[in-house]
């Protein structure tokens, strides 16, 4: 099924409470697994190949799968699939955007459930299938390969399988309060200059192979002074604001990035961060370094995590910066701040109790 006004049973309204006890029942360790799936039809493997019928034929219950093009269905959908089918295992068929869209909304409908019941309801399990371009989070869950063999090989392990033999790793969350008060939760937070260059590098192609070429355009702009470094090179310039790791100011700094999950790359042969954030702490990789030529010096030894004297690595609890920021690949620029006020854009990234439980695929 794809759009909800196409599914049978389908209603746009809260959940009654009887649905929501009987979810919560669904979620028992001794509970048989009941997949759900959510795609997003935009995201880069899904608009390429895969769609959302493709992986919908494969499922249990084909009126159990939802497609959501727009970010107002998620809440719905949502619902739909977890009170009024009592799924207790999410398949999100998307990148890292989809996957970040989908865990805040369903964050939202378990609380919201949660104050109506009087009681704590659980989130569901995720699975996460590679819809995406980069799908570094697919790659945290060991789900990296393509969405079609990935959705059959968990299939064929988990029928008549319950709940609590699942093969699953459990990962926290970050949060990221805004300057308004609103609070937003995720794996990779990326400061401005990440945000500048993830749209530098969407000219040069999606996935590691614009990725590659970004690189090499970087470098060879500096270098040569190319018409492209002219017209985009500010985008790369340092912020004058400060960086703040726990209670370390940091005056000058040209890019920060926190995360509670590994940074892979290239099928995981490179990676920057190799484990995972205990509750509550942060990952932190900060360039110091501001000169642009040195900085992208900096950027082979920073792809593998190897030490260099401009980059800082470290665990954290907290940071504390300015600007526009990127969320698991989502570009966040609207922040709400007060344009008199330079202070008034801070943001604060911290580690969170909050955990996701994601299902293993190898």
């Amino acid at each position: 099924m794809h759009r909800l006004s196409e599914l049978p049973d389908f209603e746009r309204r809260p959940p009654r409470d009887d649905e929501v006890r009987a979810y919560v029942d669904a979620c028992r360790p001794d509970a048989p697994v009941r997949p759900g799936m959510l795609s997003n039809p935009m995201a880069a493997t899904n608009w390429r190949s895969v769609a959302h019928d493709r992986l919908a034929r494969r499922m249990p219950d084909p009126a159990a799968c939802v497609s959501t093009p727009s970010l107002a269905d998620l809440p719905w959908g949502l619902g739909y699939l977890l009170f009024q089918r009592r799924c207790n295992v999410l398949v999100i068929n998307g990148g890292d955007g989809t996957i970040h869209h989908a865990v805040n909304a369903t964050l939202e409908v378990v609380e919201q459930a949660s104050q109506r019941l009087g009681a704590p309801v659980p989130l569901p399990s995720f699975l996460f299938v590679n819809g995406g371009g980069m799908n570094m989070l697919a790659r945290t869950f060991d789900t990296r390969g393509h969405p079609v063999r990935t959705l059959d090989r968990f299939l064929a392990t988990s029928r008549d399988t319950p709940l609590a033999q699942l093969v699953t790793r459990w990962v926290p969350l970050l949060s990221v309060r805004e300057p308004s008060g609103r609070l937003r939760h995720g794996f990779i937070f990326g400061s401005e200059l990440v945000l500048n260059a993830l749209t530098m590098y969407e000219r040069f192609g999606q996935g590691y192979r614009g990725l590659t070429r970004f690189f090499y355009e970087v470098a060879a702009g500096i270098t040569l002074q190319t018409e492209l470094y002219r017209r985009y090179g500010h985008l790369l310039d340092a912020p004058d604001t400060p960086l703040v790791v726990d209670d370390i100011v940091h005056p000058r700094y040209t890019a920060a990035v926190a995360t509670t999950v590994p940074m892979l790359l290239l099928k995981g042969l490179v990676g920057t961060i190799r484990r995972t954030a205990p509750p509550g702490r942060l990952n932190t990789v900060a360039v110091l370094e501001t000169d642009k030529a040195r900085v992208v010096g900096t950027i082979p030894r920073l792809l593998v995590g190897a030490p260099h004297p401009g980059v800082l690595y470290g665990e954290a609890r907290r940071l504390r910066l300015h600007g526009p920021y990127t969320l698991d690949g989502e570009r966040l620029t609207r922040l709400e701040a007060d344009p008199d006020d330079p202070a008034s854009d801070v943001i604060e990234v911290g580690g969170t109790q909050r955990v996701i439980r994601g299902v293993c695929v190898t």
